[in-house]
């Protein structure tokens, strides 16, 4: 008896700190997987996040930041299964996250949502427009309309339209969503 109750104390005090260390850490990546959805809207969410040094990370479709620095991934997967409820987006999602080791990581990223050849989230890289952002994500794809590319920043939102030169340099900021809307297929409408 005495012999298997040491080597489980000796396990039990391997596994605590490991445990108690699993807590989403502010300027740390996480990796979000979605479950319980179609795969296209699985693209839109599933990726990795930075979280900013406030420990607050930005969520396609969702206005605003959600706060989940000090949380153990368990508790982050349910407040954003929860913040995706309260917004009557995703009513069966469930969601898995998973904490990065590397100390000090942190990608800045840019989401492109809506009809593109890959959304989700996209490294973002200094000098970025909105053109570039949605190459990034495979491009417009054969339902998306160029004229309709919605970018969302903070609590703001605009509509640009990427056929005109201007629209498309139009600089992007590490965070921002962009969402491609859809071709309208009644003629004459955009």
């Amino acid at each position: 008896m005495n012999k298997l109750l040491l080597p489980l104390i000796l396990l039990i005090s391997y596994i605590l700190p490991f445990s108690a260390s699993a807590q989403i850490v502010a300027g740390r990546g996480i990796q979000i997987t979605m479950h319980g959805v179609a795969p296209e809207e699985k693209g839109r969410i599933d990726g990795y996040y930075a979280v900013s040094s406030s420990g607050t990370i930005r969520l396609p479709l969702l206005n605003g930041d959600l706060s989940i620095g000090g949380l153990s991934p368990s508790a982050a997967a349910a407040k954003i299964e929860a913040a995706y409820k309260n917004a009557e987006i995703y009513s069966t999602a469930t969601f898995q996250v998973l904490t990065s080791e590397a100390d000090g990581v942190r990608q800045d990223i840019v989401t492109i949502t809506g009809f593109v050849r890959s959304p989700g989230p996209k490294p973002y890289n200094p000098g970025m427009t909105l053109l570039t952002a949605v190459a990034a994500a495979g491009d417009v794809n054969e339902f998306g309309n160029k004229k309709k590319v919605l970018l969302m920043r903070g609590t703001g939102s605009k509509e640009y339209d990427l056929t005109d030169g201007n629209d498309r340099n139009i600089a992007i900021q590490p965070n921002d969503v962009i969402e491609v809307k859809e071709k309208s297929w009644v003629p004459g409408f955009r």
